[in-house]
């Protein structure tokens, strides 16, 4: 099962202790397929009142007795009966009944799988790859199946993969290709599992959302996933892989699949391509939601279930990319990082948390009636049961609390997307567009009514330029949408050139990546910040234009209004280690921090809000941050290849201490400031501890190459900082780290007056706290000594 990270559990119902006749009699009164069960096997509720947790007998030793048919049915049904019982007994916490029932499908479906594979392989032997190695099915589960919240009486959602191509070993007397073995076993294991026999069933199985759905291959190979979902696969689809998992078989080859979908899943920037496609499921939702026979339905009736899945994948899909702790097939745990992300309000979070969990706990115990996977509220009888199952005194109290439930979901769904632009006021300028678009560019193209014709117009530049590059049908489309109302803007506000040829040059860049015409069109506020930012700093507009994926922080309210403080670059930081699957991730991810903590600062500090003397503290603090990250990175990887020079657990894994030099060591930085960086580490005997040891002049060397190759590295967001090192001791001829002996013994005898002047302005900025402590005592009493 996946672990739920949330620290916020639905408890197990404090109710008052009951006898066993008295759980009894509730369970059979609230479950009437429970209480088929124990009038069908007696004996079943001795075991119950003996040791309530799951069924006793293993599946291994039912399949002893009888065929795989019978085992299967026989061992869910007694298992069902078990979480039925500890659900509405209240001896089972909303996140333990998830747990039990994945473990339950995992298990039957994991002992389906082999069995199969066993009798198969008897008859046309084992399946191989093209080398001749054996390989064998994954299933994936998707759905609640792939979340761990399965309910009550659900089916299973799952995909079927293999390897490679290949053939059966020879040993067999049929011999059969891979594929073909693979699909054979498919099916039986889905009869298994889903056939209504004398014991009923053990698992529907849903297998429509597999590449190309009912009309494509029951299993395909890696290569063939790969390649459908790289070019045929479709926005709904990306939707569903949230919650894909590898659940039974080789689980290994199902973690490269997961990998290999990964980047078609999320989207390495803030993805608004997916906001049109959200919008479609969002209205698809809403129209499914207000059908006639969809007002009692708890999943897809309005503020029903489904309203909150859609809610917290809209986060996943959008952010996900770059906010990696929402990569994560678990509802609960994308809804712990929404809020350790806090993009929602921490009230909010809780809200959604336990209206969900209302909701869950309503729907198990409605398909807990009767086994039946149905998200209807029932009448008569079976509504009492049910309100009676939920410890509410009546039917009256029940449809009040959920009416409650319910009108909340329904409010934060419907107000996830911002009201569909609406049509121009005045048409003039979706008119001019079209015109601009029907016809070549000529001199003197403008929005103003008397353009200068001695030089090219900002307009016709951008004209040029857009019918070189050819945009795509679809940019030309959301062209169409955004070129509009901008051109109403500038008309109105009359630019200087600079700034209109600014604009225009971001709208040239984005219109390759044109899901930020999208944004922009989608929130009018971010354009007017654009516009009036580009006015007021160049630097702003080339550091946007370069960088378009910081338009998503013009979206923020509180852009202009605050700055990160040191503690919150620490924590940010911090996660973006934490949760990044590879270095390159993470690099890519401190670029952006680094990219969009500067625009931030450099707003509020046109705002006025902000004193020059805090920007240049700001900035320090940013690169002070940055520069403990990249360290632990690169730490990291030679701790991994060459050991640590750590003597317990606990201590530092080395000695090096980073010192800043410059503007950064009097804490005065500018934006593009590059850091003058001195590396020193305290002077070792003893080699590193790992099995590629180094001697301590050698590891330290690499450990400061590697943080500053971190440093330097050219990534999609851009380039942390320019780093010189030509301040250390003997400068370029230097060594690239020094002992702090070696350090001392220089400054005292050999230091150039330019070099002692340097180091009035040097601190330690990161790296070991006992180098840095050291440093600084060696930096006083070089200053301090008299000079003759």
């Amino acid at each position: 099962m996946i672990e739920i990270h949330s620290n916020l559990h639905w408890q197990i119902e404090a109710a008052t202790p009951l006898a066993i006749s008295e759980r009894l009699a509730h369970v059979q009164h609230c479950s009437p397929f429970a209480a088929g069960l124990l009038q069908r096997y007696p004996h079943w509720a001795d075991e119950l009142s003996q040791a309530p947790e799951p069924a006793p007998a293993t599946l291994q030793e039912l399949l002893n007795g009888q065929g795989l048919d019978a085992a299967l049915r026989l061992y869910r049904n007694r298992s069902m009966l078990g979480i039925i019982w500890r659900d509405l007994c209240g001896l089972a916490s909303l996140d333990q009944t998830f747990a039990e029932l994945g473990m339950l499908a995992t298990h039957c479906l994991q002992v389906a799988l082999d069995h199969h594979h066993q009798l198969l392989a008897e008859k046309h032997g084992q399946p191989c790859n093209a080398e001749g190695q054996p390989q064998k099915l994954v299933v994936l589960a998707l759905g609640k199946y792939g979340g761990g919240e399965l309910n009550l009486s659900s089916d299973i959602d799952i995909l079927f993969c293999y390897d490679s191509a290949g053939e059966c070993a020879s040993t067999g007397r049929k011999p059969l290709s891979a594929d073909q073995f693979f699909t054979r076993q498919a099916r039986a294991v889905i009869a298994n599992l889903a056939e209504v026999k004398e014991e009923g069933f053990c698992f529907r199985v849903d297998t429509r959302l597999r590449p190309f759905g009912d009309s494509g291959p029951l299993c395909s190979s890696l290569a063939a996933m790969e390649q459908y979902y790289q070019r045929e696969g479709r926005d709904w689809e990306r939707y569903a892989l949230i919650k894909a998992r590898p659940v039974a078989g080789d689980l290994q080859l199902g973690q490269r699949l997961m990998q290999l979908v990964r980047p078609f899943v999320y989207r390495r920037y803030i993805d608004f391509s997916a906001v049109e496609a959200l919008q479609e499921m969002h209205l698809s939702v809403l129209d499914d939601a207000r059908r006639s026979d969809r007002m009692d339905d708890i999943k897809r009736g309005p503020g029903g279930i489904r309203e909150i899945e859609f809610l917290v994948q809209c986060f996943q899909l959008l952010r996900g990319g770059r906010e990696t702790a929402l990569q994560t097939p678990s509802l609960l745990a994308a809804l712990a990082a929404v809020k350790e992300l806090q993009l929602m309000t921490e009230d909010a979070v809780q809200g959604v948390h336990e209206d969900y969990g209302f909701l869950r706990q309503l729907e198990n115990r409605i398909q807990a009636q009767h086994d039946r996977q149905t998200h209807q509220l029932p009448s008569g009888e079976d509504l009492e049961r049910l309100a009676r199952a939920m410890r509410l005194t009546n039917v009256g109290e029940l449809q009040t609390r959920l009416a409650e439930v319910r009108s909340r979901v329904k409010q934060r769904f419907e107000s996830i997307f911002p009201a569909r632009p609406e049509a121009e006021a005045d048409p003039q300028w979706a008119r001019l567009w079209r015109k601009l678009q029907d016809q070549p560019v000529r001199s003197g193209v403008s929005i103003e009514p008397e353009p200068n014709a001695a030089e090219p117009t900002p307009l016709e530049l951008f004209l040029s330029a857009l019918q070189r590059h050819a945009p795509s049908q679809r940019s030309r489309r959301r062209l169409d949408l955004f070129m509009p109302a901008l051109l109403s803007r500038l008309h109105r506000l009359e630019l200087d050139r600079t700034t209109e040829n600014h604009i225009f040059d971001l709208v040239l860049a984005i219109s390759r990546r044109s899901a930020y015409l999208l944004l922009l069109v989608q929130h009018a506020a971010a354009l007017d910040r654009l516009i009036e930012l580009f006015a007021r700093s160049e630097w702003i507009a080339d550091r946007v234009i370069r960088f378009p994926a910081l338009l998503d922080e013009l979206i923020d309210p509180s852009l202009g209004s605050q700055i990160p403080q040191m503690q919150d670059l620490q924590q940010s930081v911090k996660r973006l280690l934490s949760s990044a699957p590879d270095t390159e991730t993470a690099l890519d991810g401190l670029n952006y921090l680094k990219l969009a903590s500067t625009l931030r600062i450099a707003v509020t500090q046109l705002e006025g809000t902000i004193s020059g003397q805090t920007v240049q503290a700001t900035l320090a603090a940013l690169a002070a941050a940055i520069l403990r990250g990249t360290l632990e990175l690169a730490t990291q990887e030679l701790v991994a290849r060459h050991g640590s020079f750590a003597s317990t657990p606990q201590a530092e894994a080395n000695s090096l201490a980073v010192i800043a030099y410059g503007s950064l060591g009097s804490g005065e930085p500018g934006y593009d400031s590059d850091l003058d960086l001195v590396f020193l580490f305290n002077e070792q005997d003893e080699s590193s501890s790992g099995e590629r040891s180094l001697t301590a002049d050698r590891y330290y060397a690499r450990l400061a190459q590697r943080m500053l190759g971190f440093l330097t590295a050219m990534t999609p967001s851009g380039r942390l900082y320019e780093v010189d090192t030509r301040l250390r001791p003997n400068g370029r001829a230097g060594s690239l780290v020094s002992s702090l002996a070696a350090f001392r013994d220089y400054q005292l005898q050999q230091s150039w007056t330019w070099e002692l002047q340097a180091l009035t302005r040097a601190r330690a900025i990161a790296g070991n706290t006992t180098t840095g402590e050291r440093f600084s005592a060696i930096r006083s009493a070089v200053l301090a000594r008299a000079h003759e």
